[in-house]
């Protein structure tokens, strides 16, 4: 009996010291949206049609995975360096409690110093990217997602002036969320000049997408996973104007 009790618990042991060793570090942790090369994935004959409709849905799917451009400064190269320093940015607040991890390197294209900082809270973690321009590091993007992948957020800064001197002006905003095979992103421009919502089925490749300005919708299509698809336009009092269907 007490072979058997020192046997379970050497078992026990090595199940929760392995446990362990599978847990990714901190440094190691990134935004889910970066684990691919694409952040929505559509049907190709939708993509490739030249009905203008489709074309108009496509380029929302197209302007959804420029998000990917941002998502690669979590591809750290081989040289960064790990800081014991935690960044503080001049042009927006830094998450300032828990344990986090600071990276450095120099862009090669730009000659930049790039930082990349991530951090723990209870829930999620936290994500961000700074570039330093003279003594002072501005935050180029900030995003959060909870530890379950449930949900998120990304803002990126104006911090090449794109509407003004302001570099805490939040020029983009993405927020995402999965319930099952759905996958929601929203994409929001500064000011709220502009937002879509596109919706996808992640297992058939069907969706839709919604387009807004000023806060009034203006537009929705969906489309099947073989691409095929509606759309709708409507007035300021949410009534459709015109309507009609497209095939691949």
């Amino acid at each position: 009996m007490k072979t058997t009790k020192l046997l379970l618990l050497a078992a026990a042991i090595f199940a929760f010291s392995c446990s362990k060793d599978e847990e990714p570090s901190l440094e190691k942790r990134a935004i889910s949206l970066a684990e691919g090369d694409q952040v929505i994935t559509a049907p190709t004959a939708l993509l490739t049609s030249d009905d203008p409709y489709a074309q108009t849905a496509a380029g929302w799917i197209m302007q959804a995975n420029a998000m990917s451009s941002y998502l690669q400064f979590f591809n750290m190269p081989p040289g960064a360096q790990k800081s014991e320093a935690r960044i503080t940015a001049s042009n927006g607040r830094v998450k300032d409690a828990g344990d986090y991890v600071t990276y450095l390197w120099t862009d090669e294209q730009t000659g930049q110093t790039v930082a990349f900082q991530v951090s723990e809270e209870t829930d999620r973690y936290v994500f961000e990217i700074f570039l330093k321009t003279g003594d002072d590091f501005l935050k180029y993007f900030h995003a959060e997602e909870k530890k379950d992948r449930s949900e998120g957020f990304m803002k990126i800064y104006d911090i090449f002036g794109i509407y003004g001197d302001d570099a805490s002006v939040v020029w983009l905003n993405y927020e995402w969320s999965r319930v099952g095979n759905i996958f929601d992103l929203s994409i929001t421009e500064y000011d709220e000049g502009f937002q879509v919502d596109i919706a996808v089925d992640t297992a058939t490749k069907a969706g839709s997408v919604t387009y807004y300005f000023d806060g009034i919708k203006e537009y929705t299509m969906t489309w099947t996973g073989a691409g095929n698809g509606t759309w709708a336009y409507y007035d300021e009092e949410g009534a459709v104007t015109s309507s009609g269907t497209w095939t691949v």
